[in-house]
């Protein structure tokens, strides 16, 4: 007990937790708005499709409610009220795509998302209460806060639309958090939000070249130049000059303007602005690479390694740590130590090409790897 008290007291003075004010007291980054919209940089289309080509992803898999057995070691999945959920409306509002594409849109925009578990309380043999799963439902427009009270972390989150107030325990909300580094309880930069400063620059810069090739194109197009009158004085003449110089001008076929008075012509020209590819490439590239996204993606055309090496950098990392937040919540200790685990299914290589997933289906017939009908969903068949 000793010995555990040690530990317990380790660990909440590295938590700053030890303190004469540590009843109710509030984390770092206490007050965190997470909210799917408001933010400066999701104006930008390129920012737009960046997210969307990842949440994208992440919405095509399916997550499992499983046990991973040893000796044999083989996957079970569970006949249980998860799957059950998983495998039909997830929530009120949507199925398990909708709701993946939601859980990846909201960490990617805000670092953090947090994932109300609704359960029904089912009192089983010697006291004990099992947690029958009814839904899975992503907080928005709310602020979050995390606190102590008593040595129990708690969450309170206060809607942004009705100011109403949940307060539950930490352990009973699924917290999903991406670039977990400087906040020690939230994702993101120190103050446990997104770090966008150097993407913004990037976008107004962006918006700048675009606002200046049709400004340029246009002034190019309106001033020729400059008419100067010499020998005429008189204010009737001269307007009679502008008239006809004008009317010289628009029924010109060949660019000559004859005037029958003495007069100087300067010609001016403003070409329109020419922005050089590779500053545009540039740019672009800047402002996809916080996403994990290349300029293949972006565009839709990528070939299956450019494929692999996105969802490497920007969808694999995100579906591991989904998982891995479900799996904490959703189990008690007791079931860990059995297997219990949530695990997702990419179906990456129904992305490869058809070529790719020929040799694939090639390669296993012989060593039993794949069944025949594995092989044959493998290629697009039933």
């Amino acid at each position: 007990v000793s010995r555990l008290s040690t530990l317990k007291n380790a660990i909440y003075d590295l938590l700053g937790w030890n303190s004469k004010n540590a009843y109710n007291k509030v984390v770092n980054a206490n007050k965190v708005l997470f909210t799917s919209y408001g933010n400066d940089i999701h104006a930008s289309d390129i920012v737009k499709t960046a997210i969307h080509r990842v949440a994208e992803e992440v919405s095509k898999c399916n997550i499992k409610s499983v046990i991973e057995a040893t000796n044999p070691r083989r996957t079970l999945i569970m006949n249980d009220d998860i799957n059950t959920v998983f495998s039909a409306r997830v929530n009120l509002l949507c199925g398990l795509k909708d709701f993946l594409y939601k859980l990846a849109y909201i960490t990617i925009v805000n670092r953090n998302c947090f994932v109300y578990w609704q359960y029904d309380e089912v009192p089983i043999s010697d006291g004990y209460i099992k947690r029958v799963t009814k839904g899975f439902y992503p907080i928005e427009n709310a602020t979050v806060k995390i606190y102590m009270l008593n040595g129990e972390m708690r969450a309170e989150i206060t809607s942004e639309n009705q100011g109403t107030k949940f307060d539950l325990p930490y352990s009973d909300v699924i917290h999903i958090r991406l670039g977990y580094g400087q906040n020690a309880y939230l994702g993101g930069g120190y103050d446990g939000r997104a770090d966008n400063r150097g993407l913004l620059k990037n976008l107004q810069t962006m918006h700048v070249i675009k606002e200046s090739i049709p400004k340029s194109l246009q002034a190019s197009l309106s001033l020729k130049g400059i008419l100067t009158m010499k020998t005429v004085a008189d204010v009737d003449k001269k307007e009679v000059t502008r008239e006809e110089f004008e009317s010289h001008l628009f029924d010109s076929k060949y660019g000559i303007v004859a005037t029958d008075y003495e007069s100087d012509f300067t010609p001016i020209n403003i070409n329109a602005t020419d922005i050089p590819q590779n500053v545009l490439s540039f740019l672009r590239d800047e402002i996809l690479s916080p996403f994990g996204v290349s300029l293949p993606i972006y565009l839709g055309k990528y070939t299956d390694d450019e494929y692999t090496a996105f969802y490497q950098t920007a969808v694999e990392g995100l579906l591991i740590e989904i998982a891995e937040a479900f799996k904490v919540v959703l189990f008690t200790p007791r079931q860990l130590s059995y297997g219990h685990t949530i695990k997702y299914y990419d179906k990456l290589v129904q992305s490869l090409s058809f070529s790719r997933r020929q040799e694939i289906a090639a390669m296993t017939k012989d060593d039993a790897l794949l069944s025949r009908d594995e092989r044959r969903e493998l290629l697009g068949y039933e």
